[in-house]
């Protein structure tokens, strides 16, 4: 598949039957399904869409993920119809990398046997934990039991690759709990593991408790726990090759990779972001998070109306927004930036500004930087990466 003509596909489903306390990802909470006009209003703006501005220049999906809120309250009948919407817009390689996020609890042998029904090839569990304590207290809808039974599940009935995530420092963790239940995943033999740490948001329910029940949270305990838990990933034969992402080689997370090497994506759903990249300057789209407004306009759309400003926004990228999101965003990476990147879209070198902090972290020990055949590069590094904050604050 030529990569210039690839395009990266994200879906968004807003629908879940509980929020977790630590969510802050736009979706809506107390639904024990997705309505069929939500799916057909998704299914009309995909093949629209796909085939407009600047989605309309590429000719097959690189990689596609269906992420939430909760995919896997699809029904059988609903994730057909939204992949057929998929494949008739756009052609889908064998080589296409293709993600459902998946609930622990959704996750049963029928379940699985309709994805084998469809192109999905990768499957992504949040598993998030296995103390009982804390998932309790996240308010988790899957119990510890539960997560275990998913990964059997999974472990028996699917060939395909599947990637679990994991969080640091939920309260009631314990040092003890967390290794034993890192090590407890690992033996079911996941390819990709995300494990992040907690972060308190102000508007979900963690971060309106932490004045409250979570006042004496130990942000440095936490901390220790993800470096803990890096040692044994990296013992196990996972690398890390993004801040939060470690994977066996060869089993990276394509679809995320399009997000940090500044590549472009369509976004489709309410709340969804797409960005498309026109040389150095960019467009970045969002859908209304109006899920009432999405499903009345596509589902009245005949193909010719362009959406209204209260159905879609359109940001303009400048080229120094854009050049600041190349560092910012590649940089997450631990292969770094190549100067050869960044000549590909902006037509010029990394900036001596850039090379200058770039020297000054070296000297601190937090970065390496490299000229190999002429194409400069640098990386933050396993040490440097855990200050990424601090450099993308002095570009």
């Amino acid at each position: 598949m030529d990569e210039n003509k690839a395009l990266s596909l994200y879906i968004h489903i807003p629908y879940c039957i509980s929020k977790c306390s630590y969510c802050d990802f736009f979706s809506r909470g107390g639904c024990k399904s997705i309505p069929d006009e939500y799916v057909d209003a998704l299914c009309r703006e995909i093949k629209v869409r796909s085939c407009r501005e600047q989605a309309a220049a590429f000719t097959a999906w690189k990689t596609v993920y269906i992420g939430g809120g909760t995919p896997s309250l699809l029904t059988e009948g609903q994730l057909e119809k939204i992949c057929n919407a998929i494949s008739d817009s756009k052609s889908l390689s064998q080589e296409a990398e293709f993600t459902i996020e998946v609930n622990p609890d959704d996750l049963t042998h029928s379940f699985i046997e309709a994805l084998k029904k469809t192109p999905v090839n990768r499957i992504s569990v949040g598993i998030q934990s296995l103390n009982e304590k804390s998932l309790s207290f996240a308010k988790r809808r899957a119990s510890a039991a539960q997560n275990i039974s998913a990964l059997e599940c999974i472990s028996k009935n699917w060939k395909g690759r599947f990637s679990l995530d994991l969080i640091c420092g939920l309260p009631y963790e314990s040092e003890a709990s967390f290794l034993q239940g890192l090590e407890k995943v690992i033996s079911y033999n996941p390819d990709h593991i995300s494990m992040y740490s907690l972060t308190f948001e102000e508007e979900t329910p963690f971060g309106k408790m932490l004045d409250r029940e979570l006042s004496d949270y130990d942000f440095d305990f936490s901390d220790k726990l993800w470096l803990e838990g890096r040692k044994l990933l990296k013992k196990e034969g996972y690398l890390q090759y993004e801040v939060s992402n470690f994977s066996k080689a060869g089993f990276e997370s394509l679809h995320n990779l399009s997000y940090w090497n500044h590549q472009p994506y369509l976004g489709c759903g309410s709340g969804a972001t797409g960005s498309f990249y026109d040389g150095s300057r960019g467009r970045r789209i969002t859908n209304t998070a109006d899920i009432e407004d999405y499903c009345s306009f596509w589902n009245t759309c005949k193909g010719e109306e362009e959406p209204s400003k209260n159905i879609i926004s359109v940001e303009e990228i400048d080229e120094e927004t854009s050049s600041f999101e190349f560092f910012m965003m590649g940089l997450r990476k631990l292969s770094g930036v190549k100067e050869s990147d960044y000549f590909n879209i902006f037509s010029k070198k990394i900036p001596d500004s850039v090379k200058k902090l770039a020297e000054k972290w070296q000297k601190k020990g937090l970065c390496q930087i490299s000229d190999t055949d002429g194409d400069y590069s640098f990386t933050l590094g396993e040490k440097g990466i855990l200050y990424l904050n601090s450099f993308v604050t002095d570009l």
